[in-house]
Formats: C-alpha cells, structure tokens, sequence
C-alpha cells in the first residue's frame, strides 16, 4: 500500500547495510488476510531462517518488483536501480487557471494560485488542486525509483501543507493514483549530507514559519513509484493543500486547516520542478 509501508520498505532496504535479505514489492494483496500469496514468501523466509529449510529463498537477485503497466514481475539487484536516468520535468502551461504542463524546457516566469479556505467542503475533498500533465506519450515510458517534487512557492499564511499526487491518466481521462508526497512548509530544513536530488531529506527538528509573501523552495520527497506509461497516456502531477476524506478511504492526511493564498512559481531562474526516475527501455 503505498500510503502506509511503502518508502518503509526500500528505506530498511538501504538502511540494513551488508545483510543477506530479501524485498519483494508488489500490489495489494487480496485477501488482505492473510496476506493472500505473500503469506507463502513469508513462509519461505521464515523456514529457512528458523527452521533451516532448504527452501530457495535466498536464491536469485535480492529485488523482486511489480511493473505496473506492463502488470509484471521483475528481479533487480539494487535501489534506485543503476542505469536509472534522473531527469526534470518543469511546470508550466497557460498564465491562468489551475491546469498547467509538464515538460522539458522551463520557459518563462509566472505564477499560478491556489485559495485554500479549510472551512469549505472543497477542502474536505483536496481541493482545489492544481493539476500538470505532460504530453501523451508517442512510446512507452518506465518510471521506477524515488522522485521529488521542487517546488518554488509563497503563502499568505506562516504555514501551509503541500500534498503531491502523482497518476497515470489514460486517453479517455481516467486516471491511476500511482504514488504521493507531503511536506508541511515550516519543516521546509532540508539536510543536504543524507538528500539526494530525487530523495530530499527533512530532520524535523523544528519548525520554522514562513514569512507571509517571501518565495521559498519546498523540496518535497515523493514516496517511489514503478510504473510502466503505457502510449498516448500522461504523467499527470497534483498539488494541493489538504488530504480528501473520500479519495484517501478514510484514511486523509491530517493537514493544518490554515486559510491560504498560495502562489506557485514556475519558469524563469528558479522554476518548480519534478525529478524522475527514467528508467531505459
């Protein structure tokens, strides 16, 4: 579930060191009890361990991974992978409106609003949100890695939250939640010896309000994502301000209820950007 475990699991991954081990990363299991076809993985792991089986476990490269859009299975020896390409995706599009772009080239300078008002029923649902897309895609494209939203931003308030989405929306519209990222903006402190680009990592150690009208750069860690975009369909970037209670089943992201402008900077020397993890194909 990729609210719940998900960066968990690659963390302990990395954080383990030189360890034999295992990580298997794959859609919900169904039933959720007990575990549905995971159980048995567990299974395998545990007698082998605890009870010295020869059950094959440990045989193979140590990453199992679930390709969404290709909706296979895939071992890898490594995370991020290593021939993983980093690249940019910058926000933009028209002047006005909540709709905007998500391309190669940065373009020129300009802002885009939201009005967060917590005590609205829109606020209830995550809106309003702004919403970013790329172009449909002439050939498949395979996202699998960590990634991170920059973004250039102020607020009227002294502090706001920043919720990211991140889906696949298919030709007719439809879209597929894929993966998403938080940050509150007065624990904005970014530890530049344990971040990388597509993995900014915040201490939380204090926080610090924002001076109302002043542009800061919000680096927002998005929890990693395996995705195959299949042609003609888009990589669509949400950003809003509250959790909904209905999208989220119950389970929102509790969010400062703070009323709000908050203006989005893209383009020019500083622009709000995305770091992706491309992988070749």
């Amino acid at each position: 579930m990729h609210e719940l475990h998900l960066k968990g699991a690659f963390d302990g991954f990395n954080g383990t060191g030189d360890i034999s081990k295992r990580m298997l990363v794959g859609p919900k299991a169904w039933p959720l009890r007990p575990w549905a076809g995971y159980h048995y993985e567990m299974l395998r792991w545990y007698d082998h361990w605890l009870k010295g089986m020869d059950t094959r476990v440990m045989e193979g490269p140590p990453i199992q991974l679930y390709i969404h859009g290709d909706d296979t299975w895939r071992s890898e020896n490594e995370w991020p992978l290593e021939r993983t390409q980093f690249r940019e995706l910058f926000l933009g599009g028209g002047k006005t409106g909540h709709e905007g772009t998500l391309s190669d080239s940065s373009g020129s300078e300009q802002t885009r609003r939201l009005e967060f008002d917590p005590a609205s029923t829109e606020a209830w649902h995550g809106e309003p949100r702004l919403t970013y897309r790329t172009e449909p895609m002439s050939k498949p494209m395979e996202l699998t890695g960590p990634m991170a939203l920059y973004l250039q931003a102020s607020s009227s308030a002294t502090d706001t939250d920043w919720l990211v989405f991140v889906a696949d929306e298919a030709p007719d519209g439809k879209t597929r939640e894929l993966c998403k990222g938080w940050l509150r903006a007065s624990h904005r402190k970014v530890d530049a010896a344990k971040s990388t680009p597509p993995q900014p990592y915040h201490p939380h150690t204090a926080a610090e309000p924002l001076e109302p009208g002043t542009v800061y750069e919000f680096a927002i860690e998005i929890w990693p994502i395996c995705n195959v975009f299949k042609p003609g369909h888009r990589l669509r970037l949400e950003i809003a301000n509250a959790d909904s209670i209905t999208a989220s089943q119950g389970k929102p992201h509790v969010t400062i209820r703070n009323k709000a402008t908050n203006t989005i900077y893209e383009g020019g020397k500083k622009p709000s950007r995305l770091v992706i993890p491309l992988i070749p194909r």
